[in-house]
């Protein structure tokens, strides 16, 4: 067992120590005001530790290293902080004792200097922990969040395609690609909203893609740009219920403004 019960104080709000050693210190608490303050201490600071595994609140990083920049250590003399310790299982301070009462020898004041600076480590240790931790959940959270936003915005993608394809006035027509794949259109005048529907379309080099089009008289409007290498899927577009077609052509994989070429395939929507 430890000789010197004053440096188990951090050991003991971590539990830490033997059955022992805990009720030796157990009754040196009972006397001793400043390992009782700094059994409180360390308690209030492993209890905040468990809460930011769960969830650390906003900014916590910043505020950990500018409370460490900005909080003196005290020494086993010093009288505790207003406030600390106090948690509902944190040890009060007993009364200090008179200043001639157990007059505290040097053997006592080296020991005290020792456990301060085992205190020392032990609060960094703990708060570098805790950033560590707060950094870890912000990678997390931002991963979930990030995972959320496109769950989000598939459901809304849906629903749009739900509103089209269930719509009292949707027209849906199609037309194959000469070289083989297949293309169709959905469209509803007051969704004012299209659903192109693709499959089998064929490959394409690597600088190369396919492009969708509204056709209205002589002008083409932009309605969709594949990514390079999708050749099936579903995809909604804005619908001009004055559009007289819908086409595909293929551009070079930054898209064109207006179609470089013939269509590949055009759909009359009315």
């Amino acid at each position: 067992m430890t000789e010197d019960l004053h440096a188990l104080s951090g050991a003991y709000a971590l539990d830490a120590i033997d059955d022992i050693e805990r009720a030796a210190f157990l009754r040196h608490l009972t006397d001793c005001e400043t390992c009782a303050a700094e059994v409180g201490e360390f308690r209030e600071v492993t209890a905040r530790l468990g809460d930011v595994a769960e969830e650390p609140p906003v900014a916590l990083r910043a505020n950990v290293l500018a409370a460490i920049g900005q909080t003196r250590q005290l020494g086993p003399a010093d009288p505790p902080a207003p406030g600390l310790g106090a948690g509902p299982s944190a040890f009060r301070p007993a009364a200090r004792p008179a200043s001639g009462d157990r007059p505290r020898s040097r053997t006592r004041s080296a020991s005290s200097r020792g456990d301060q600076r085992w205190r020392r480590a032990t609060l960094a240790t703990i708060a570098a922990a805790v950033v560590a931790i707060a950094g870890t959940w912000a990678i997390m959270d931002e991963r979930l969040n990030h995972a959320q936003s496109q769950v989000n915005s598939l459901q809304a993608d849906r629903e749009r395609i739900y509103a089209v394809m269930n719509a009292k006035d949707v027209t849906m027509l199609g037309a194959n690609l000469p070289d083989g794949g297949r293309l169709a259109a959905a469209v509803s005048p007051t969704q004012r909203e299209g659903v192109a529907m693709f499959a089998g379309l064929p490959p394409l080099p690597a600088d190369r893609t396919y492009e969708m089009w509204l056709v209205t008289g002589d002008k083409k409007t932009k309605a969709l740009l594949l990514p390079t290498g999708v050749l099936g899927g579903t995809a909604l577009f804005d619908y001009n219920p004055d559009s007289d077609a819908f086409a595909i052509t293929e551009e070079p994989a930054h898209g064109s403004n207006t179609p470089t070429m013939d269509p590949l395939a055009t759909i009359a929507l009315r």
